[in-house]
């Protein structure tokens, strides 16, 4: 499980907060919230009504959340890949590459409800990426074994290697596997459709803060690792 990627940190907490400017439009600006924050996070579009409604926000807070979701993203899938010492280039390889898979998320937003506790309820459907289980499991191994191979070196050998030289022979084992997945990026396709409910929570002050463990969900779904969500 990944866990939640876009920590309040990314782009300041107060990022998180969003400014209604009128009571009977709450519901509406919830909506436009919750596809901003999602435009963003995944597809690196920024709109005038996202930053709108939320309380100090920049289209470079925006921008941040984008490359540190990329990021995020890079290093859980390096981690997923197996690499073990990824250098600066793999990790940058790796974001490219999140960046590319990324541009082909579906998700749409439902209006917002105001409920009666005074919170928001936003439904998202999401059609998960289903691009992972295009690379056999037996991808891995046959990788690894020739890039061994092609550096005339046996188990043994790799056993008894300092890091550098062990880097080495990662970054080859790490940039063959991303040139795997994005050659297979063609052929990605879509998992049955997943619908979360995610809730805006308001505060003493009038300010929604949206729920943490349901963008977790989401975030989950958007690329399915593991053909969890596969028709």
């Amino acid at each position: 499980m990944k866990g939640w990627k876009r920590a309040l940190a990314a782009a300041g907490a107060a990022a998180m907060l969003m400014v209604l400017a009128a009571c009977q439009n709450v519901a509406k600006d919830a909506t436009v919230y919750i596809q901003g924050e999602l435009d963003a996070a995944y597809l690196g579009k920024i709109s005038e009504e996202y930053l709108a409604v939320v309380e100090d926000m920049t289209q470079a807070d925006a921008q941040a959340k984008y490359e540190y979701n990329l990021q995020a993203e890079g290093e859980y899938l390096l981690s997923y890949l197996g690499v073990e010492l990824p250098n600066d280039g793999v990790y940058q390889r790796a974001q490219e590459l999140v960046g590319e898979i990324y541009s082909h998320a579906k998700y749409t937003v439902a209006d917002g409800e105001l409920l009666k506790s005074g919170d928001i309820a936003v439904e998202v459907t999401v059609s998960p990426i289903e691009l992972m289980t295009l690379l056999p499991e037996e991808t891995y191994a046959d990788t690894w074994q020739a890039v061994k191979e092609q550096a005339g070196v046996s188990d043994d050998q790799v056993a008894v290697m300092n890091d550098e030289e062990y880097q080495q022979l990662d970054e080859q084992y790490a940039m063959a596997l991303l040139d795997e997945l994005e050659g297979l990026i063609g052929q990605l396709t879509y998992g049955t459709d997943q619908t979360v409910l995610l809730q805006m929570k308001q505060d003493e002050e009038g300010y929604y803060t949206l729920v943490e463990s349901g963008m977790q969900q989401l975030d989950e779904m958007i690329l399915d690792y593991t053909g969890a969500y596969a028709g």
